[in-house]
């Protein structure tokens, strides 16, 4: 899979994600750290398009980020990067997570085609990170998301982690939130 290969693909949520593992895996070449999927990325790739976004927010190391994307024939406008031609579009969104170290730990590492990887933030901190917009920015749709996102987490490994999920509420200020999406 190159660059090249993602011009034929017309779904843009297989676009999307194979083109965050051709990023990935040439910062990696480069001696960078993965990229990071956050935000509606992160809940795009892991419910298979059920939801969609027009952007991929990414945490890494910038300079190496910065230099692919413009020798790929990304421009810059403020902290997003676009590929008129792709109709991609990448917000760097800083160098580690918010959430901090552990959050680092449980980063889950999605296999998206060919052997091609993409690492994402964790279900628990997407689930912190929804229910904050819902908090924080009234997105109406967060909670919903939350729910869904537990169910994607049940089946994939049988449970959410209720521990770090109350403990990253408690410190996020969503616990009222969080205790509804559990009930």
């Amino acid at each position: 899979m190159t660059l090249k290969d993602l011009r034929k693909i017309e779904d843009p949520v297989k676009k999307r994600a194979l083109f965050v593992a051709l990023l990935a895996q040439e910062v990696a070449q480069r001696g960078g750290r993965s990229p990071i999927v956050v935000g509606g990325e992160a809940l795009e790739i892991y419910t298979q398009g059920g939801y969609t976004t027009g952007d991929i927010d990414i945490k890494g190391p910038a300079s190496i980020i910065n230099e692919v994307l413009l020798e790929w024939g990304f421009s810059k406008k403020g902290r997003v990067w676009f590929h008129e031609e792709l109709d991609v579009y990448v917000g760097w969104l800083g160098e580690a997570l918010d959430e901090g170290s552990e959050a680092e730990k449980r980063v889950t590492t999605v296999v998206v085609g060919d052997g091609l990887e993409v690492k994402v933030i964790s279900v628990e901190d997407l689930i912190i990170d929804r229910l904050s917009a819902v908090k924080w920015w009234k997105d109406e749709d967060g909670i919903m998301w939350a729910k869904v996102l537990v169910e994607v987490k049940k089946a994939a490994e049988g449970h959410v982690d209720r521990d770090y999920l109350l403990e990253r509420a408690a410190s996020a200020g969503v616990r009222d939130l969080l205790e509804e999406v559990l009930r």
